[in-house]
Order: C-alpha cells, then structure tokens, then sequence
C-alpha cells in the first residue's frame, strides 16, 4: 500500500471539503467491491467504520455524473450499512450544472463537490519532482507514486504526464 499517496490523498479531503472526522486510511478491500467488480479506489475509513470515497472529476458535473455517484452511494452503503461520504474534486473550469438539491434514498450518504485551482494531481507530481530535483533517493511509495499520477490527471494531459514521470523515474536511478 502507498502510504505517501494514501497521507497525499487524506491531506486533500481534510483541505478541500473541511473532515473534521479521523481518517484511519484506505478501507479494507472487501468493504469496497461491489457487483462483483474490482474494488472501488480511494476509499478511505474513519475511526467510527464510515466510508469516504474521494473523486476526481476531470469532464461537466452533470446530472448524469451526480446520479452514477448516487449510484455508488447506494451501492456501498447496501453492502456496508455505515454512512457514506462521496467527495468529488474538480477542477475550476469544468461546468456544474448538476442541480443542489434533497437526494430521497434508503442509503445514509452525502455526496460534496469541491472545485480546485488546477489539478491536485500536480501537487503530488511536484513533491516527487523536487526530490528528485534535490537529488533525495525516491522510495518505493515514491514510484508507485509515480505510476499513477498519469491515471489521476486530465485525459488530455496523460501523455505529457506520462512522459514528465518517465524523466523523473529515469533521473532518480541516476
């Protein structure tokens, strides 16, 4: 498990959406699979057993979108019967146009939408650019670290991210 995304990852939801709760860390796995499929990335478990899944939301906040993370909620709470916490992080210029309003559902959720200057994807890649700009050994969560940041950045940013992480991988064995 990486600890520096998973501490990366808290350090976001207590920032950008105020959790005032205590985030033990990344939910077991069987907590987080739902209809048979893989598990569910970044969900994260309290101190009372309550799940917060953390999103990051590239493309228009539509209705469409809040209704597939109504979905999820639903879903997880069937499965797990505690509250669940959906934060979804986007970026400044995507459109919101999906309605505020009283989501009526069995399940116990809260669904919050945080906009965010930029990509907090780029926070992570330049933590690991300046050690390796300052010649700091990376360690192994640093280059699992590395793997996914190209996943957790726009679409159209992939490449370039891509590339940007292969340099950084190919400077720290130096």
């Amino acid at each position: 498990m990486n600890e520096n995304l998973e501490s990366e990852k808290i350090r976001i939801i207590k920032e950008a959406f105020e959790e005032k709760r205590e985030i033990m860390g990344f939910a077991p796995q069987e907590m987080t699979i739902i209809d048979n499929q893989n598990p569910i990335e970044d969900v994260f478990i309290t101190d009372s057993g309550e799940l917060i899944v953390l999103e990051f939301q590239m493309a228009d906040f539509d209705e469409v979108e809040l209704a597939k993370y109504v979905e999820l909620a639903e879903k997880l709470y069937e499965k797990n019967n505690v509250c669940i916490s959906i934060y979804v992080l986007c970026p400044k210029t995507i459109d919101v146009t999906a309605p505020e309003c009283t989501i009526k559902s069995d399940a116990e959720f809260t669904i919050k939408l945080a906009c965010y200057q930029g990509n907090p994807v780029y926070d992570i890649f330049y933590k690991i650019k300046e050690k390796v700009d300052k010649n700091i050994k990376l360690n192994e969560d640093d280059l699992d670290v590395l793997e996914t940041i190209p996943m957790m950045g726009p679409k159209e940013e992939r490449t370039r991210l891509r590339i940007e992480c292969f340099r950084l991988y190919m400077e720290s064995q130096k």
